[in-house]
């Protein structure tokens, strides 16, 4: 494991993925390493915005609530205050680091201008950085502009409206009304879950994070290793879903930026003993992660699958 996560550190974490690279990695994991490699991956993306998922917490075959448990772990206010902060200067608006954004009369003395005249140029910065940049799917870039705009205009863009904007991204009921006067005029569902996954990366080097790590741990949705207890449950059908999920991740790569997405799974994925669930039921998805032609003693770290043991890589699972 640990020549795997150095690795990914030096091959990808280093400059492909921050230079705008994008990748999916699959990690068949032993139990006694599930615990540690999340851990070691988010210690390796040091500089980039990370979250995890698991699969026992978050149904994870349904793209949509992958995108709500990742939204729900983001600094979304946060992350708006640190783009203003570097956009702003590069504007010619100064502000001071320990100033707040919302006091816009201080900040107009500040640059020697009117609060209108001030409140105009926030707002073509808003519309040319961020409404403009295409990198990103429009309804997110809307919805970022609003909890910027939040930030400085608190008249025009109210407590509510972000609250909506907010409760739409974490995939709760809300006001309908309010999104579709801010032009957001559809739910995340299936249909636009994927893009606002890479609308997110795009987002995250925009405000000073070196791109975005997701670690997705699969092992309940293959090994069906779940408690009964366990808030979620994965029949075969939902874990062919699942594989879907993460084959149309690998088949649309190349559209995306500053991503990596990492997915752990059990020994259930390749193991012939596991006949109801294992990769062989989803040839699609094993066309594309199966290594055909491999050493027998060691695996090669730049695979898009890799079997880990303790220590090194070598020998492993099928």
């Amino acid at each position: 494991m640990t020549e795997w996560v150095a690795c990914l550190r030096d091959e990808y974490l280093a400059e492909f993925l921050a230079g705008g690279g994008a990748a999916v990695k699959v990690a068949v994991t032993p139990p006694e390493l599930r615990d540690a490699v999340v851990p070691a991956i988010q210690q390796a993306a040091e500089g980039y915005l990370a979250a995890h998922v698991d699969a026992t917490q978050t149904k994870v075959h349904m793209i949509h609530h992958l995108f709500h448990a990742v939204a729900r772990q983001m600094d979304w206010d946060g992350m708006a205050e640190r783009w203003l902060r570097a956009a702003l200067p590069d504007c010619g608006i100064l502000v001071e680091p320990d100033q707040p954004l919302s006091n816009i009369d201080e900040i107009a003395r500040m640059n020697g201008r009117t609060v209108p005249l001030l409140y105009a140029d926030i707002n073509r910065v808003i519309t040319n950085r961020l409404l403009y940049d295409y990198r990103m799917g429009k309804e997110f870039r809307t919805a970022m502009a609003m909890l910027c705009l939040w930030q400085m205009n608190p008249q025009n863009v109210s407590d509510n409206d972000t609250e909506a904007v907010k409760q739409w991204l974490f995939g709760e009921r809300c006001n309908l009304t309010v999104l579709k006067r801010m032009q957001i005029y559809q739910r995340i569902g299936r249909q636009n879950a994927r893009m606002l996954l890479a609308s997110l990366a795009a987002w995250a080097q925009m405000v000073g994070y070196r791109g975005f790590v997701l670690t997705l741990d699969l092992t309940a949705a293959i090994d069906n290793e779940v408690s009964a207890l366990a808030p979620v449950r994965y029949s075969r059908a939902a874990m062919l879903d699942t594989y879907e999920v993460l084959r149309q991740c690998i088949d649309e790569i190349d559209e995306m930026r500053y991503f990596l997405l990492v997915a752990i799974t059990g020994a259930g994925l390749l193991d012939p003993a596991n006949p109801r669930r294992n990769v062989d039921n989803y040839t699609a998805l094993k066309l594309r992660i199966i290594d055909e032609v491999r050493d027998k003693h060691r695996e090669n770290p730049l695979n898009v699958m890799v079997r880990l043991v303790d220590q090194a890589l070598e020998g492993g699972i099928g």
